[in-house]
């Protein structure tokens, strides 16, 4: 089968029986699932994950503040609907995070972004091959020991749930094991996952922790199921 994005996986586990076949069937021919603008990824929230982004790597809240008012200078009557309200939810995420303290989600002040670490990538996960991405890679220091975090920002209009921001974290975690383990000691603490339209974040020790449900590998057999796959 076809690799599948992580977040292609909390959308499988969203859809009607008869939908995910269709959604499966699309994906063994290689034909791109079409995303709904309204719903998650593509370019759609770009403009607001790029200044979250921005701000968390330089610690400046600045990024935010341009942007919106960027976005406002963009705005006009003419645009169509669904660029208004592209527009809008973009602005509402960054009004959330104008005043955020991004450095409150690492373990301290003092950490190194890897800024060409590779940040995506493959990792197998009970016979299915998964695509992961993440937005940033940072080290830290305790007591001589060199540690890995990792942090990606989650859009989806209505917003995720824990346990599927936990997906995204197993799925991190899993391929940071995968590929920095023999370096760095992976911290699930500091594997984060932030939802951001509802400000809600998810670590991947949470999920050890059955604080948050794991989900991802029911999901991982169902779809499984659907593809005789074993």
């Amino acid at each position: 089968m076809k690799d599948i994005r992580v977040k292609d996986l909390v959308t499988f586990k969203r859809l009607t029986e008869r939908r995910k076949n269709t959604f499966l069937i699309n994906l063994q021919k290689e034909k791109t699932v079409k995303e709904n603008d309204e719903s998650s990824g593509g370019d759609y929230w770009v403009r607001s994950i790029s200044a979250l982004n921005n701000a968390f790597r330089e610690n400046d809240n600045r990024f935010i503040s341009d942007k919106i008012t960027d976005i406002i200078n963009d705005y006009s009557p003419k645009l169509n609907k669904g660029t208004r309200d592209k527009y809008d939810r973009n602005l509402q995420i960054l009004y959330n995070y104008e005043d955020f303290e991004f450095r409150s989600i690492t373990p301290t002040e003092e950490i190194k972004i890897l800024s060409k670490a590779r940040k995506s990538g493959i990792i197998e996960i009970a016979a299915l091959s998964l695509k992961v991405e993440i937005h940033h890679l940072y080290t830290f220091t305790v007591d001589d020991k060199e540690y890995l975090g990792a942090l990606l920002f989650a859009a989806q209009k209505d917003g995720y749930q824990q346990s599927e921001l936990g997906v995204f974290a197993e799925a991190i975690f899993n391929f940071l094991t995968a590929n920095y383990s023999s370096k760095y000691i992976i911290h699930p603490s500091f594997i984060k996952v932030v939802g951001v339209v509802i400000r809600l974040i998810v670590d991947c020790q949470m999920v050890l922790d059955d604080l948050v449900p794991s989900i991802i590998l029911p999901i991982i057999e169902n779809i499984k199921t659907f593809n005789n796959i074993r």
